[in-house]
C-alpha cells in the first residue's frame, strides 16, 4: 500500500451523533473503542505524523471502561476530544463513528485515489448528518449482529455451520452484553456441561444415558461460544486456545467413559468392551497429536491431521473431514442414543476410531522430519 511522506501531517475527524452512541456496547466492546481501533489500524499504514479528533456533541467524557478499552485496542492512537469543528490541516479525512470504517479503507483513503467508501465524508458536516442518521438502535443492533455472524470459522463442520454456529452465536451477542464477560467465562460453561454430561452417563441408567447425549451436544454447541467472544472482543490468546483444545479432548474422552460404563451396567457387554477399545486408541491418537503440537511449538492443537488433510483438498477428503469432526460426531451420537442404538454406535465408533488412529499414526510417521504439519488456533 502506498505511504504518505514522512513529513506530512494527517488529521482524521471522527464523529459520533452522541456521547449514548460512542459509549453504546457493540458484540462487547464500546463502539468509540472499536472504531478508534480501526483508525489506529489505518493510521498505522500511512507512515505519516497522524492524528485523531474525536467529535460528540453534548461534552461526551468517556467512561472507565471505555477509556480501558481504547487503550487495550489502540494504545498508541493520539487522539483528543473536542466539541468544535477542527481546521483542515495537511490530509484531513472525516469518518462517521457509527459506519465503523475498516482499517484497510481508511489507510486506503488517506493514502491512494479517492473512492467512495461508506462512513467516510468529504466534510465534517456529512459526517455528523450520517452520524446522525446511522445512530439508532436499530442500525446499531444490525452492526452487532453483522460481527458476531463473521465470528465463525471457515472450516466448520457442516452441524457447526447450519446448527450450531446460529445457536452459539444468539448466545454469545447475549453474553456480550454482560459487563467483564470474558471467553474464560464461556469456556468454563463448556467445562461444566462436560461434567454434567459424565455425571448423566455414570448412572448407569437409561434415563442418565439419554440426558448425557443431549449435554453431549449442548456442550458440543457451547463449545463455540468462547471462541467467538475471544474473537467479537479481539481477546483471542493461545493460553485460550490451548485450555478450550483440552477441554474438548477431555469431554469427548468422558463421553465415550460414559458411554461405555452406562452400557456396562446395562448389560451390554459386547458393546462396553467395544468402548474400553475406541476410549484406548482414542487416547493413543490425542496423545500423539499433542505431542507433535507441543513439538511443532506454535499454538497448541490436536488439528495436525485435519490440516494435513486441508492442504491436499479433494471432495472425499472434505466429506471425511466433516464426519470426523466433533459437531457431526456429537449430533449424531445424540440422535442415535436417543432412538435407542446406543449399542450400535459404540462399535461404530471402535471401528471408526481404529482407522482414524491408522490414518493418524501414518500422517505424523510422514512428516516427522520436515515438520509440515501446520498447527490452527
Amino acid at each position: 500500500m502506498p505511504r504518505l511522506p514522512e513529513t506530512c501531517h494527517a488529521l482524521v475527524i471522527l464523529t459520533f451523533a452522541s456521547a449514548a452512541t460512542a459509549e453504546h456496547i457493540v458484540a462487547g466492546v464500546p463502539l468509540a473503542a472499536r472504531v478508534l481501533r480501526e483508525v489506529a489500524l489505518g493510521l498505522g499504514e500511512t507512515g505519516a505524523h497522524t492524528e485523531c479528533h474525536v467529535v460528540a456533541p453534548g461534552g461526551w467524557m468517556p467512561s472507565p471502561r471505555c477509556r480501558a478499552e481504547i487503550a487495550r485496542l489502540a494504545p498508541g492512537l493520539d487522539w483528543i476530544l473536542t466539541c468544535e469543528q477542527t481546521s483542515p490541516v495537511g490530509t484531513t479525512l472525516y469518518l462517521c463513528g457509527e459506519a465503523l470504517v475498516p482499517g484497510e479503507a481508511i489507510a486506503a483513503a488517506l493514502t491512494g485515489p479517492s473512492r467512495p467508501v461508506s462512513g467516510i465524508c468529504p466534510e465534517l458536516t456529512g459526517a455528523v448528518a450520517l452520524s446522525r442518521e446511522l445512530s439508532s438502535a436499530a442500525h446499531l443492533s444490525a452492526l452487532e449482529r453483522r460481527l458476531i455472524a463473521g465470528t465463525g470459522k471457515a472450516a466448520d463442520g457442516i452441524v457447526s455451520r447450519y446448527f450450531n454456529r446460529p445457536i452459539s452465536q444468539a448466545i454469545s451477542r447475549v453474553l456480550l452484553r454482560v459487563p467483564g464477560i470474558t471467553p474464560m467465562h464461556a469456556t468454563l460453561g463448556t467445562a461444566g456441561l462436560g461434567v454434567a454430561m459424565a455425571a448423566c452417563l455414570f448412572t448407569g441408567t437409561e434415563p442418565g444415558l439419554i440426558a448425557g447425549a443431549l449435554l453431549f451436544q449442548a456442550a458440543s454447541v457451547w463449545d463455540g461460544v468462547d471462541g467467538e467472544i475471544a474473537r467479537a472482543s479481539f481477546q483471542t490468546s493461545a493460553r485460550g486456545a490451548m485450555l478450550d483444545s483440552l477441554i474438548d479432548a477431555a469431554t469427548n474422552l468422558a463421553f465415550i467413559a460414559g458411554l461405555t460404563f452406562n452400557l456396562w451396567q446395562r448389560g451390554e457387554s459386547d458393546a462396553a468392551l467395544a468402548g474400553l477399545a475406541g476410549l484406548a486408541m482414542l487416547a493413543t491418537g490425542l496423545t500423539l497429536l499433542g505431542a507433535r503440537s507441543r513439538t511443532n511449538g506454535g499454538h497448541f492443537t490436536f488439528d495436525a491431521v485435519k490440516n494435513h488433510f486441508r492442504k491436499r483438498p479433494s471432495r472425499l477428503m472434505r466429506a471425511l473431514s466433516f464426519v470426523a469432526m466433533r459437531d457431526f460426531f456429537a449430533a449424531a451420537y445424540a440422535v442415535l442414543i436417543v432412538i435407542g442404538l446406543a449399542p450400535h454406535a459404540l462399535i461404530a465408533f471402535s471401528v471408526v476410531t481404529a482407522g482414524w488412529l491408522a490414518v493418524t499414526i501414518a500422517v505424523l510417521f510422514r512428516t516427522r522430519k520436515t515438520g509440515t504439519v501446520a498447527s490452527s488456533c
